[in-house]
Formats: C-alpha cells, structure tokens, sequence
C-alpha cells in the first residue's frame, strides 16, 4: 500500500499539472481496473462481462452519437499497487474517457488521489463504502446503495424474525470496518448493540480465530463482511462446527459466486443484492442486460454482478448522450447530475451536485436449493 501511495505521488510529480482529457474521438475508451484472476475475480469478471456486453449491444446499433465505446480493462488482483498502476496507465497510456467497475473497498479509496488529481470520471466502484460517498465527489459516481442501506434492510429482517444477539464477522480492511460499523449502526435503531466480532486479514481464508472470536459471543444472528471466497469458508466452517445463528450478507460477496463457493452450507443465507431480481423480466432492463449477457462469449453468465456491470455501462450511455458531441468529461459529469427520474428501464436514476447516488433500491433474497430466490421483508 505505502509503495502504492508513494508511486503515485511520484508519478504526479514528474507529470505536467493533470487536466481534464481532450473531447472523446471517434471511440470513447472506458477504462477498468479490477480483480479478474486473484481472489475476487468473479466480481471482477462479472462487472467486466456486463459492461462489455453492454457496449457492444450499442454499438451495433451505431454507438452513442455516432461513437464507438471500447473497454479496456487491466486486471489488478485485488492487490492495491496493482491497482494504482493500472490506474495511471489507462490515464495516461491509453487516454480513457472513464473509469468504471472498480472492485475493493480499498482499492476503490487508494484510487481516489489519482482520480480527483486527474478530474478522471469514476463511475460506479463496486462499493457501498461510506468513504467513498462522504464527502460527495464530484468525480465519483455510484449506481448502487450504500452497504448502510443494504445491512440496514438485513438486520430489520432478521429483527422481525426473532433475532436479538448480533455478531460480524469481517475481513481486516475498507470492506470489512463499514459493514462492522454498519451493522453498529443498524442494530442500535433497534436498542441492541453487537454481542461480538471475529476478523481475518484480506487476502486470506484465515477464518478459524474469527469464528472462535464470534462464538464466545452466543449469537443468533452473524454479518458476514467478507467477499466470497473467505466468506464461503467462514460459512462452510460455521456449519461444520454446528452454528445454528442465522447468516448473513451483502451485495459485496458477489451473489451467486457466493452460493457456488460455499455449496450446501449456504442453504438458508440471507442476502441483499442492489440490482433487481433476475428472473423479473416485466422490468425492461433487466430484460435488456439478460439478452446483452447471454451473447458474451465468456462463462460467468448472466448474474448479480454482470447485472450491475450492465446497469453501470447503461447508465454511462444515458449520460453520454446529454454531454455533447464530442462529449467531454466535464459536460459528461455534468449530465449525471442533471439526472432527475432518469428512467434505465424500470429502475430510476436521480443526481444533484450533493448527491451522487443515483438510486437506493436494496433487494432480499435468501439461498434455497442452491438458488437465490426473493425474500419479501416482513
């Protein structure tokens, strides 16, 4: 991380003063960095199969005003200097117009120095980090809830269904301390407090001391602030040991990736998702994202997260259309803002200057059969 931080300050220095691109020419480049062969890469891969999938369906129906849309994507590994670099080099090496689908709460924050230094639009990180919402960017552009809202809707379920002892299990970074304080904060609307804790360090599946740690506490109901790799061993492991307390988690550990992972032990997983439920074809997004998906050539298929990735690549279409031709970044973002009930097909989009999430729409689901299916809040 500190060689990271450092690289960047040192290549800003040896660049001239970072200034707004050129106008988009006749393909706009849309840049991504993310985790698509390290230990999150079905997040990664997911976002990146739903943007491209996107962009190509309208390409073949002539592009956005006459221009083509390519993505060029960098794989970071989930590790942040990995990231950094990535970063500058889709800035200055291949001129992107934008950034979109970054993966990690804390490669999404390392990222922001070189993002504001360089006015770099930076649209929807796959995070509902609070540090990337407060204070508002004018750069950063979020298409989903924040994991307050998404762990605010699973603790409000869980009350109703008897729970009172909470318990989060969370990876040692970004991620992992909001959900923590997340959960904090949703269950003291409730005039409880969190009974105990168990973490492990990211990039790991270390996950025996947090169970331990959580165990001590007796309780009936655990968060699971992880991504889905270590999650799905947190939850085989859980099960194992015969853990009875409900479980739990978000959008962040990546849906059915999730599922896979942890095969029958996920049975009965309670989980929020911040795009609409698949199999809900009367809205026209998702219809349109699910005939997009099913043309990619790669196998991660139609899911949660190709599903955001589509929704994000949508959105930087609507926005584009509005920014002038040639587009420019400023006019760009500019025209996010502008939003106001912008209609994706079923799900609305609305900006202001002092608010750059456009929608808050948080879904339950829980795991039967192996499925995600809909969870309707009591």
């Amino acid at each position: 991380m500190k060689k990271g931080i450092f690289l960047t300050m040192m290549l800003m220095m040896a660049a001239p003063a970072a200034q707004a691109a050129e106008p988009a020419g006749r393909v706009i480049k849309i840049g991504m960095v993310n985790d698509q062969t390290g230990a999150n890469k079905g997040s990664g891969r997911g976002m990146k199969v739903g943007v491209e999938a996107y962009f190509k369906a309208v390409n073949e129906k002539g592009g956005v005003n006459g221009r083509k849309l390519e993505l060029v994507a960098v794989d970071d590994q989930m590790v942040t200097d990995k990231t950094i670099d990535g970063l500058l080099n889709l800035i200055e090496k291949q001129k992107v117009f934008a950034v979109v689908g970054s993966v990690g709460t804390s490669n999404c924050v390392a990222s922001l120095p070189v993002v504001k230094e360089y006015k770099l639009p930076y649209i929807n990180p796959r995070t509902g980090a609070s540090e990337l919402r407060k204070p508002v960017l004018k750069e950063v552009i979020h298409i989903r809830a924040s994991y307050q809202q998404e762990v605010d809707k699973i603790v409000d379920q869980l009350v109703q269904q008897g729970a009172k002892r909470f318990s989060v299990f969370y990876q040692n970074d970004g991620l992992g301390t909001d959900i923590l304080t997340s959960t904090e904060n949703a269950v003291k609307r409730h005039g409880l407090s969190v009974v105990s804790k168990g973490s492990f360090e990211r990039r790991t599946v270390a996950v025996t001391a947090g169970l331990a740690s959580i165990m001590a506490g007796k309780p009936d109901a655990i968060i699971v602030g992880a991504v889905y790799q270590p999650g799905a061993e947190f939850i085989k492991l859980a099960r194992k040991e015969g853990v009875t307390a409900h479980l739990a988690s978000g959008s962040f550990a990546g849906g059915y990736n999730l599922v896979k992972a942890a095969g029958p032990a996920a049975e009965g997983i309670i989980m929020t998702q911040v795009v609409p439920e698949l199999d809900d074809l009367s809205l026209p997004i998702t219809k349109e994202c699910r005939e997009a998906i099913a043309k990619s050539p790669e196998d991660v298929g139609f899911n949660t997260v190709s599903m955001e990735g589509c929704m994000a690549a949508k959105s930087i279409v609507m926005a584009l259309e509005k920014a002038g031709n040639p587009p420019t970044q400023a006019a760009f973002l500019d025209a996010y803002e502008s939003m106001k009930g912008a209609d994706m097909g079923g799900i609305k989009l609305s900006f202001s200057p002092g608010d750059h999430q456009g929608q808050d729409n948080v879904f339950l689901q829980v795991v039967k059969d192996s499925k995600l299916v809909s969870l309707k809040a009591k």
